[in-house]
This record gives structure tokens, C-alpha cells and sequence, in this order.
């Protein structure tokens, strides 16, 4: 056998005495792995390559906790703490009705409205629309004529007498508010499919409508609906009495859709479905459905209240309690749902995705974003102050749960700050030069398209 051979211990720092290039090389070595470890790249960005072609956004947050409620909900100190109680909320509602006149109750429908008023909300919104619009949705260019019979549907020789007699109705099924009685998609812009700007809105089925005029065909009813105003197919309706509506409305024993989408049987048969925060009379319960009470309509297009079911998951025996932590709970609920303009596919835009979201607690907000954050006499206007100001105000006045956020043509929903990056959740098209729509609900960074530098309002959703 060979002896065994020992060497005196060797430092790598002697091999650096030998060697004061590679000392200097592995220092900065070190240097950089130090830097980057203490870095979580792109977290605050949306995923995407280094191409210059135009991108489709896959994954919207590299950091996948970003995604989950409770991630956020742990952040927050006092996540159950109760923002507003039920008489604090119907005062809220009371105020954003009678004094902010941004949205309508169904008790405070008039009997009757000036026709003059009526032909001029009418004349109004066609005209608008008409100034705006130039393409079908096939391409093709709106002609002059187009909207000459349309203004014939109108029937705005139709009113018989200085004032017009208010008819009460319900919604029986999902259905879309126009601005003028057509189905047709009328376009901005060529091939904007994904904005029809004839879509007012899309109510939900158990919806009152105050019906103030009929198209010259009999197939359309012009009317006020409690946040918008427009036109809706005669079929999706029932007539009713204000007090047989008003009792419907007002049950006591009712139950709130908690789902962004709740499935409706009638007769043990698919009906329609409704978004969430819809407010139904409930019955009673069976093993894992629901009995509720919802509008149909019979022959001759009078109310009738039918029985139907529900999953007794996807509801809520009364309002939930208006907290930062179920306000969150709703809100990611919609995560990665799609974009629908106005409602369009049965879906939600921005201010429609915080309509169905705090309807849950009993909160009515308005139908466009502008009027959703002047809601609240507890608001920031924030234009035209720094990025830096911006950000201050965030951390010092924001109330996770309770504040939303407006920029020019959007709203949205501050979940608070994460590595000193302000992060929201929000229903978003979000068009960029460098990327195509995100078209669905996204939790974001604020630095997400220069948001921070165009927020201008901070509101938050109390009375004080």
C-alpha cells in the first residue's frame, strides 16, 4: 500500500492571494447573487417576453399568491371589522338616490312623467348614439337610412297626452338594455365587435322597470330600470301593479346570489342563470336547493310569481355583513372571468363587476364609473398631483375592502400594498402598445399601464 498523503488546509481566500483576478471576478460574483436573491423579478409585472411583436397576456402575476383572497385578507388588521351596518347602509342608499340622483328606487317611481321629458330622454340618447356609431357589426358602414327608420320605431308620435302613465314591471329573465329598440351592434370604430355602443346595460331577471313608452312594432319598452335607462324586449318583461312589485321586493325572508354566476330552475328545468348579488324572495330549503320566488309572465304578458330552485351553495340567507373580508372573498370570486362591455355575453365591465360585488352587503351603487366614485362624500380627488403623492394618499386614507379607485373610463378595487407596490383587482379590457387585452378580471399592480399616474379619486364606499 501506498502511504497516505495529507496537505495542510486550503482557503479559498489563499487561492486568492495567488490569484487577485479571479479574488476580483468571484466577488463580484457574489455581489450579483446577493442583488438577485433579494429581488422577485417582474412580480409587479404582467408576463410577458422581450419580443417587440404585440403579445397575447397569459399569466398576469408571475408571484401566484397574488391571486388568492387570503393573501390579502391576512393583511389586513381587522378584516371583520364591520365598514357599515344594515340601517348605515340604507341611509347610504337612501343618499346616493335623493341627493346624488344616481340611482332610482322602484318606491319612488312617479304614476306619470311630462311626455315632453319622455320624448326628449327618448330623442336624446338616439341622437347620441347616431353622432357616435359609423359600422355594423359585419363590417359594414351605418347609412343614413338606418336611422331614419329607426327614429320611426321611436314612436315618438305615440304619446297621446301631456303626460304619459307610468306601468310597472318585472324582468323574467336576463336581458339587455338598449339605447335604441334594435339588437343590432352599432360600432365606434370598424371591428370594435367587443363594444357595442347600443348596449346601455343588462339587467338581471327580478328587475323593476318603470315602462314609460312602446316601439311602434309593440316589440320594444322604453323604461327606467334602478341605475339606467332604455329599452328592453316586451318578451322579457311582466306588467304589474307597483304594490304587488313593491311586496315582491321587499320580502323580508330573501336570499342574495353569492355567485358570479347562480343557475335558475323552474319545474326542475334550466331557466336562466343570474349574476351575482340578485336579491330573490326565498321559500324554503330542500337538501341542496333553494326555493325562491321569481317573475314569470303569462299569455298576455301579466306578472305571475312562479317557484324555481337554486343552489343553496351559491346563495346567502339575507345580506352578507359589509366587511374588508368578504368584500375581497366576492371580489376574487370573478378572478379571470371575461370582459363583457355593458353585459354583453352575460358578463360584467368595471363598474359592473363593484355593482354586483357590494350588492352582496346591501350597497346600490350607480351604473357608471364617474357616479361610482362620487358616491361617497368620504373622497380624495387626486389629479394632477405626484406619482409619489399619489401613493402617500394610498397608504395613509385607503381602506382595503372600502376604497375604489377611478381613472378616466374605469374603476376599481384597492386590495392594498405588497413590497411597497399598490395592488388592485378590477375587470379590465387593458389594450396596450405592447400587449393585446387582458379582457378579464385581474388582480394588477397600479404601476399596470401607468394607472398610478392617471387615478384621479379615491372613494371610499361609507358615509362618513
Amino acid at each position: 500500500m501506498y502511504p497516505m498523503v495529507t496537505y495542510p488546509p486550503f482557503s479559498i481566500f489563499q487561492l486568492f492571494s495567488y490569484n487577485p483576478l479571479m479574488k476580483k471576478t468571484f466577488l463580484t460574483l457574489i455581489i450579483l447573487l446577493l442583488i438577485t436573491a433579494c429581488q422577485d423579478m417582474g412580480e409587479n409585472d404582467i408576463v410577458l417576453s422581450n419580443s417587440k411583436k404585440k403579445q397575447a397576456v397569459i399569466i398576469v402575476n408571475a408571484n401566484r399568491h397574488l391571486k388568492m383572497a387570503e393573501f390579502w385578507i391576512d393583511r389586513i388588521e381587522k378584516p371583520n371589522k364591520l365598514i357599515m351596518g344594515k340601517k348605515e347602509i340604507e341611509k347610504f342608499n337612501h343618499i346616493t338616490s335623493h341627493k346624488r340622483h344616481t340611482l332610482t328606487l322602484f318606491k319612488d317611481i312617479s304614476p306619470a312623467y311630462g311626455r315632453s321629458w319622455v320624448k326628449k330622454s327618448i330623442l336624446k340618447s338616439y341622437k347620441s348614439l347616431k353622432s357616435t356609431t359609423t359600422h355594423f357589426n359585419d363590417g359594414n358602414r351605418i347609412n343614413g337610412h338606418f336611422y331614419d327608420n329607426i327614429k320611426k320605431e321611436l314612436n315618438l308620435d305615440g304619446f297621446l297626452s301631456k303626460s304619459v302613465k307610468t306601468r310597472y314591471a318585472l324582468t323574467t329573465v336576463y336581458t339587455n338594455q338598449r339605447i335604441i329598440p334594435t339588437e343590432l351592434a352599432l360600432l365606434k370604430k370598424k371591428n370594435q365587435i367587443h363594444f357595442d355602443r347600443n348596449q346601455n346595460s343588462a339587467l338581471d331577471i327580478a328587475t323593476p322597470i318603470a315602462i314609460l313608452h312602446t316601439s311602434e312594432d309593440g316589440l320594444w319598452q322604453y323604461g327606467i330600470a334602478p341605475t339606467s335607462s332604455g329599452w328592453v324586449r316586451t318578451q322579457d318583461i311582466a306588467f304589474g301593479s307597483k304594490k304587488e312589485i313593491l311586496d315582491y321586493l321587499n320580502t323580508k325572508n330573501f336570499v342574495v346570489t353569492t355567485e358570479p354566476k347562480t343557475a335558475l330552475k323552474i319545474g326542475g328545468k334550466y331557466h336562466d342563470y343570474m349574476r351575482m348579488g340578485v336579491r330573490l324572495p326565498a321559500i324554503l330549503k330542500l337538501d341542496n336547493s333553494t326555493m325562491v320566488m321569481v317573475p314569470t309572465a303569462n299569455e298576455h304578458g301579466d306578472l305571475v310569481f312562479t317557484n324555481a330552485t337554486v343552489k343553496t351553495t351559491n346563495i346567502h340567507k339575507g345580506y352578507l355583513k359589509y366587511t374588508p373580508e368578504n368584500i375581497l372573498t366576492q371580489a376574487f370570486k370573478f378572478l379571470h372571468m371575461p370582459y363583457g362591455w355593458g353585459g354583453m355575453y352575460g358578463e360584467q365591465d368595471c363598474s359592473k363587476f363593484l355593482q354586483e360585488v357590494y350588492a352582496t352587503v346591501g350597497i346600490k351603487l350607480p351604473r357608471n364609473s364617474t357616479s361610482q366614485s362620487n358616491v361617497s362624500r368620504a373622497k380624495i380627488d387626486l389629479a394632477g398631483l405626484s406619482k409619489e403623492s399619489k401613493h402617500t394618499f394610498l397608504r395613509t386614507s385607503a381602506m382595503v375592502g372600502g376604497t375604489i379607485l377611478h381613472l378616466k373610463g374605469h374603476i376599481v378595487l384597492y386590495l392594498g400594498e405588497y413590497k411597497g407596490e399598490p395592488y388592485i383587482i378590477h375587470t379590465v379590457w387593458g389594450e396596450s402598445s405592447r400587449h393585446f387585452a387582458l379582457g378579464r378580471t385581474a388582480v394588477t399592480s397600479l404601476n399596470f399601464n401607468n394607472y398610478l399616474n392617471k387615478i384621479d379619486r379615491l372613494t371610499t364606499i361609507t358615509l362618513e
